[in-house]
Order: C-alpha cells, then sequence, then structure tokens
C-alpha cells in the first residue's frame, strides 16, 4: 500500500508539468492567432492620388486591388502559427478577378482566380470611389451596409481565426466573425 502511495506521488508532479506546457502552447498559439501589427511593413501609395475619377476608371488596374486591401486592413493578416500557409483575399471586379496574397505584411496582388479565404465582389467605381475617399475606412464599410461590395467568407472559423480576419470582418461589417460563420454553414 505504502508503493502505490509513493508512486502516486511521483505522477502528480509530471501530470502538472505537462498541464502546464499545454497551457503554454495554447497561450503562444492565441497570442500569435490574435496579434496585429501596429503599422504596416510596408506602405502603399494611393494610385490616384492627383487624378480626376473618369482617369482613375481609364487606368484601372492592380495598384486599386493593393490599395482597397490595404484600406481593408489586410496588411493586418498574417499566417497561422507554426504554417506557411498565407492568407488570400479574391476580388471580383466587373468580370475581372484579382487575388491578393498577404506576406509578412506585405499585399501582393496578380490577375487570376485562386482558392482564397475571402471574396470581396464589388464595381471598378466603388473601388475608384473608396480609393479616391478622405475616409477609405468608413466609404468600404458603407458601401458593404448598402450592399455595393459583398464580402463572403469561404476559410473554415479556425483557419479565419489564425489568420487574423476576426477584427478586419467585425471592423468592415459591425458583425461578429461568429455569426458569419453560423450563416456559411447554414
Amino acid at each position: 500500500m505504502e508503493k502505490i502511495i509513493k508512486r502516486k506521488v511521483r505522477i502528480w508532479p509530471i501530470v502538472l508539468v505537462i498541464v502546464f506546457l499545454i497551457m503554454i502552447l495554447v497561450g503562444m498559439f492565441f497570442y500569435f492567432a490574435l496579434a496585429e501589427p501596429s503599422e504596416p511593413s510596408k506602405k502603399i501609395e494611393n494610385p490616384v492620388s492627383g487624378i480626376t475619377n473618369e482617369e482613375a476608371l481609364a487606368g484601372f488596374n492592380k495598384s486599386y486591388i493593393d490599395y482597397l486591401i490595404y484600406a481593408m486592413g489586410g496588411w493586418k493578416l498574417h499566417n497561422p502559427p507554426l504554417s506557411t500557409n498565407t492568407p488570400k483575399i479574391k476580388v471580383k471586379v466587373e468580370g475581372a478577378i484579382y487575388l491578393s496574397e498577404i506576406v509578412n505584411g506585405g499585399i501582393l496582388t496578380r490577375k487570376g482566380d485562386g482558392e482564397a479565404d475571402m471574396v470581396v465582389t464589388t464595381t471598378k467605381q466603388e473601388v475608384v470611389n473608396t480609393v479616391m475617399s478622405e475616409d477609405m475606412e468608413n466609404y468600404i464599410k458603407e458601401s458593404i451596409q448598402t450592399g455595393q461590395t459583398q464580402i463572403k467568407l469561404n476559410a473554415g472559423y479556425s483557419e479565419l481565426f489564425a489568420k487574423g480576419y476576426l477584427s478586419i470582418h467585425k471592423d468592415l461589417t459591425g458583425e461578429s466573425l461568429t455569426a458569419s460563420v453560423v450563416e456559411m454553414v447554414s
């Protein structure tokens, strides 16, 4: 009987150490998943600075999409902890498709389709209005609320959470991501 009690006494420190290590790992995961940079690693210059609305529409290109993603807060997105799976946002603009990938806070956009965590559907005029706006963040919010711009989430909740989409989605739509996930599932 005495040997059984001594074995149990030796097991408790091991169990406590394992529980403590698991708590540290979970805490580190949440820290890296929720961490947002305080400022962009690379500033993007506004492509419509000093030109008219008509000139902006005529010169529409991928730099407008870069700036739109930047204005939406895309520079805050990051890879999930211990992963190389970068955040990707697809932007559909009147039949043209752009795919933006966020790598180390920088936004890399190419014309073409691909898998994306989030899809933004809008018009050239809405993109131009956004990048020409004095208050881009509020203009984007209004555009989403009025239905001129739509946002669809394609990735699972855990992936969206780990990449940092929580605050961006809430800032843009005013909805918590959990409500949208329920909507995506149903």
